[in-house]
């Protein structure tokens, strides 16, 4: 899935349906702000990217993130506007965290030239869709790519994998890998 190092941990999930994918956004969200508040000193984004086809649920996934963090504002795909961004209230300090979509990009660069790399370079939680449609794009922190369970479409049951990885600028998962595998295996 990745050409990233061996990650801290990876998960493969089958015949999940879409209330097993938000359990799983849920659990990762909360392992992503227990991290944070964990890492008072990182101010680099934590960086999910979120692989797979059109329609798989990379959207949907990112809704159930963002539900969980405590956004209850409309969560709209930001595939036309490239970027929605939100803010979450963390330990009393005031986190931004930011949608991307790729889908439509023309260049790999263009991001970049967007003005958009300042949003790695700041404490946020930044979720990217179709990541490989961007070059040079920070390594994540969470790798997710997100499938049909066979050949079919629609509503039928997804195939998720996902993978964590600590970075040398970013917070540290270890510890709270734990209670995630502990959320995402209750059933």
């Amino acid at each position: 899935m990745s050409q990233n190092p061996k990650p801290l941990l990876r998960k493969e999930f089958h015949q999940l349906n879409e209330q097993g994918c938000e359990r799983v956004a849920a659990a990762t969200a909360e392992l992503v702000l227990k991290a944070l508040r964990l890492d008072h000193q990182n101010k680099t984004a934590v960086q999910i990217a979120l692989r797979g086809e059109l329609g798989a649920g990379k959207t949907t996934w990112v809704r159930a993130f963002l539900r969980a963090c405590g956004i209850r504002d409309r969560v709209k795909s930001p595939s036309f506007s490239v970027v929605e961004s939100y803010e979450i209230d963390l330990d009393g300090c005031a986190l931004p965290v930011h949608h991307i979509d790729f889908y439509r990009q023309t260049s790999p660069a263009e991001w970049s030239s967007a003005g958009l790399r300042d949003l790695f370079a700041q404490r946020a939680i930044v979720l990217i869709e179709w990541p490989q449609r961007a070059a040079g794009l920070p390594p994540p922190n969470i790798e997710l790519a997100i499938a049909w369970e066979g050949d079919i479409r629609g509503e039928a049951p997804r195939r998720m994998t996902i993978e964590f990885f600590n970075r040398p600028l970013g917070p540290a998962f270890d510890g709270p890998l734990r209670q995630w595998i502990a959320d995402v295996d209750k059933s």
